[in-house]
């Protein structure tokens, strides 16, 4: 079975600091998707490789494997 995946390109919008909760820091990427509206074209994720503000990223989304999947 092909693996089903989609890679987008988007841009580091900001830091955003969590240290007064105790929680790593996160980054703000909005993709670049001219079909998505203006509250769905961004991803927080946890800065675990450092990326600073206005830099580049690619960002691929895959389907798991069924037996990888959880009930919900």
């Amino acid at each position: 079975m092909k693996q089903q995946a989609i890679t987008l390109v988007g841009t580091v919008q900001k830091l955003i600091d969590r240290s007064m909760s105790m929680q790593p820091q996160q980054v703000q990427i909005r993709i670049h998707l001219h079909e998505a509206d203006h509250l769905y074209d961004e991803l927080r994720i946890p800065n675990i490789l450092g990326w600073e503000e206005g830099k580049t990223v690619e960002v691929t989304i895959r389907l798991l494997a069924a037996e990888s999947t959880r009930a919900a």
